[in-house]
């Protein structure tokens, strides 16, 4: 019985450890928005290259694969655009079909969330 409400307690708080985590807080760190930049205006429903570089001291804890998140409201919602993209500084994204002067996107490792870089804010039109 102790060792069952051990583990419980070890769920538990791992799971709320992670909520602490989200990455809606935190400050970047280890990654650059180079494209798109603050006050750009990205052509609605065309391909667009998302691009990025990274200054991480550490390769082995910022991992090989990033996810990358749009939001069209200046940053109070985000949606996935894609996960396992590779670190290598660049992805092709489709744009949404949608009208917003206050869009930005975000770049961040899969294998730990603290680093991240979110770009200023655009216009897609």
């Amino acid at each position: 019985m102790k060792k069952k409400m051990i583990l419980v307690l070890f769920i538990l708080t791992t799971f709320l450890f992670s909520l602490s985590c989200s990455t809606g807080d935190m400050p970047d760190k280890g990654i650059t928005i180079l494209n798109p930049k603050a006050g750009d205006i990205v052509p609605a429903g065309s391909p667009y290259a998302i691009q990025w570089k990274t200054e991480v001291p550490d390769e082995q804890a910022f991992g090989a694969m990033l996810t990358i998140e749009f939001s069209k409201d200046g940053g109070k919602t985000w949606q996935q655009v894609e996960e396992n993209v590779p670190k290598d500084g660049k992805y092709s994204w489709q744009v949404p079909k949608i009208d917003s002067a206050q869009c930005k996107v975000r770049v961040f490792s899969q294998r730990s969330v603290e680093y991240r870089g979110t770009s200023g804010v655009f216009a897609v039109k």
